[in-house]
């Protein structure tokens, strides 16, 4: 496919990957005991992510479509919860929380680009007035 039929598919984002002895291999993190998928927005970020280590010698920068990525979610990587969007292998496990979003929101999201949907709630909040005592 070329460059110009692939525009036409919508929004393209890149994946850590490598050729495996059958199949791909999609490079997938952990985080708090669950897998994450990272999804990179740009070539460039992608790039950066293997130049600081973020996952070993042999893999690649892979542009994927959307399509592609639903289909991974729902196959080769379906044991992964969460996507995390344009990590850095430097954010500690607090941070990632910060990028990753639920593997079904991710699909919603980028099915129908185009939708007003609610953002998600916040996982806490902090009471006004009240000193941060780290209790949400």
């Amino acid at each position: 496919m070329t460059q110009e039929e692939m525009a036409h598919l919508g929004p393209r984002f890149w994946l850590v990957a490598r050729d495996g002895d059958h199949l791909l291999e999609v490079f997938t993190m952990g985080c708090r005991g669950a897998e994450s998928l990272p999804v990179f927005s740009h070539e460039e970020e992608a790039g950066m992510f293997l130049d600081l280590g973020g996952a070993g010698n042999g893999w690649r920068t892979r542009e994927s479509s959307a399509g592609e990525i639903v289909s991974l979610l729902f196959g080769l990587c379906s044991r992964v919860g969460s996507v995390a969007l344009d990590p850095s292998p430097l954010m500690t496990p607090e941070m990632l929380d910060l990028v990753r979003v639920d593997r079904g929101r991710f699909v919603d999201l980028i099915t129908s680009p185009g939708e007003k949907k609610p953002l998600p709630r916040p996982r806490w909040i902090l009471t006004p007035g009240l000193k941060n005592r780290g209790v949400a």
